[in-house]
C-alpha cells in the first residue's frame, strides 16, 4: 500500500518542507566545519549581522570580507548570511519597522503602511530612519544570540560526539 504523499508533513515540495530541510542543512554543514568553535561561530554571527542589515544582495559578499579581517571561518559567515532570504525578509523588515517605531515613539501601523503602501515617497525618509534604528537594535540582538547560539552547540555536538566514540572504542561496538 502506498504511502498518502499529500500530507503537508510529507510533501517534499512544501514550501515549509523546503525551509525547514535548508535550515537543517545549514545547521550541519556550519557543526561538520573544522576549526576551533569561536572562529565558527565568529563567522556564523558576521553572517547574521550582514543578512539582517540591508546590504542590498551583497550580504554573503561583505561577511566573507569582514570575515577575512576578523579572522573568523569564511564559510560560516557565507552560510550565516543566509538568515536573510525572500522568506525571511517580510518578517525581518517588519520586525525592524516596530522595532524603530516603538523605540522612536511613532506609531508603526503608520510607519508599515508609509513603508508597504503607495506613499512611500511622502516622508520615506523618516520611515528609512525608523527601519534603520530598528534594523541596527535587530541585528546586534540577532548577531549576538547566533554567536553564544552556534558556538554552544558546536561544543556540545563535539563533546556528544567524542563520548560516542570513546564508548564504542570501550565496548567494542561496530557502530558508526
Amino acid at each position: 500500500m502506498a504511502k498518502n504523499n499529500n500530507r503537508k508533513g510529507n510533501n517534499k515540495n512544501h514550501p515549509f518542507v523546503k525551509v525547514k530541510r535548508r535550515i537543517r542543512l545549514i545547521y550541519l554543514k556550519i557543526l561538520r566545519i573544522d576549526d576551533p568553535p569561536e572562529r565558527i561561530a565568529r563567522g556564523a554571527s558576521i553572517g547574521v549581522l550582514m543578512g539582517i542589515l540591508p546590504t542590498f544582495g551583497l550580504g554573503g559578499v561583505f561577511a566573507l570580507a569582514l570575515a577575512l579581517v576578523l579572522k573568523a571561518n569564511k564559510a560560516a559567515a557565507v552560510l550565516g548570511s543566509l538568515i536573510m532570504n525572500p522568506i525571511t525578509s517580510p518578517f525581518f523588515w517588519t520586525l525592524s519597522i516596530v522595532t524603530g517605531s516603538v523605540i522612536l515613539r511613532q506609531d508603526y501601523h503608520t510607519m508599515l503602511l508609509k513603508f508597504k503602501g503607495e506613499s512611500l515617497l511622502k516622508g520615506a525618509e523618516w520611515v528609512y530612519v525608523v527601519f534603520l534604528t530598528g534594523n541596527v537594535i535587530l541585528a546586534a540582538v540577532f548577531t549576538a544570540a547566533s554567536y553564544y547560539l552556534v558556538k554552544n552547540t558546536i561544543i556540545k555536538h563535539r563533546k556528544h560526539k567524542a563520548e560516542k566514540r570513546l564508548a564504542r572504542l570501550e565496548g567494542g561496538s561496530p557502530e558508526p
